[in-house]
């Protein structure tokens, strides 16, 4: 079984941005400053992929993390996703099973192509998580 796990740091004040419902993203722990940085983690996995060869399953991998590091935040905190890579450069993006029947809108953004050179589909299965981490103020002293 092969698992990737991605830590993509995103040094975001605050909870949302413009662009993003209102309801996108829990609170984020609040420090004295109020101050927050939010981490999106992407967590990859490339079962699917693994009997196309390891080469392409890093392709597919290296895909996928194109896909989802544009995440600064998670609607709801959490989603998971399937994607399969189909031969020809096409992305197909459904819901996990379990999972409610969206997929955020930060994914959905790309214009869900790639350039693996693949004979066959293959799936991968997603899951990111948004973390929010209070920050520590200097308070000026230096």
């Amino acid at each position: 079984m092969r698992h990737l796990a991605v830590l993509v740091p995103l040094a975001a004040m605050a909870a949302c941005s413009p662009n993003e419902p209102a309801q996108s993203a829990p609170a984020p722990a609040a420090s004295a400053s109020g101050a927050a940085a939010q981490f999106v983690n992407a967590t990859i996995l490339t079962n699917g992929c693994q009997a196309l060869g390891s080469a392409n399953a890093k392709l597919a991998e290296s895909a996928m993390y194109r896909l989802v590091e544009g995440c600064s935040s998670v609607p709801g905190g959490s989603a998971g996703f399937e994607a399969t890579l189909q031969p020809g450069g096409r992305i197909e993006i459904a819901a996990a099973p379990g999972q409610p029947d969206t997929v955020p809108i930060c994914v959905l953004k790309h214009s869900l192509t790639h350039k693996v050179p693949l004979t066959a589909s293959c799936r991968l299965d997603v899951h990111i998580e948004q973390t929010s981490v209070a920050l520590a103020v200097d308070g000026g002293a230096r």
